[in-house]
């Protein structure tokens, strides 16, 4: 594998595992009402996603540079409509839940966004790209 996805998966599994024991020590503490037994399964979700995005950018700029954009494109709405469809579900399903999960992966939403957005760019900006 490639040093740069070794890299972002490694740092993508530290951040996850850092919200993942922050969450659990707010949730069973401070917030006890609020937790959710879904919320290390939204961690997990948002791990494998989006370690499946990076993947699939690095090798299609690798394949051809020109398609890039279109590929971002394309990952942000197939990202945007399972997001959609996961909150859902999940809250036609659960109701009484609903606003602790939303605003819990509302949270996971932008943690992993913003680190998707710097990681990618750092990545692109230094041409290890080969």
């Amino acid at each position: 594998m490639e040093k740069s996805i070794k890299k972002y998966i490694l740092n993508l599994g530290i951040i996850s595992g850092v919200l993942l024991v922050l969450s659990v020590l707010m949730y069973l503490t401070i917030l006890k009402p609020w937790f959710n037994y879904i919320f290390p399964f939204v961690i997990l979700y948002f791990f494998l996603l989006s370690s499946l995005q990076y993947y699939k950018l690095i090798n299609s700029i690798k394949n051809n540079p020109r398609v890039f954009n279109t590929n971002y494109m394309a990952w942000f709405g197939i990202k945007l409509f399972l997001h959609l469809s996961f909150i859902i579900v999940y809250v036609l399903l659960n109701r009484p839940q609903a606003l602790s999960f939303v605003l819990f992966f509302g949270f996971c939403y932008v943690v992993y966004t913003v680190y998707d957005v710097v990681s990618l760019s750092n990545t692109l900006r230094s041409g290890n790209v080969k």
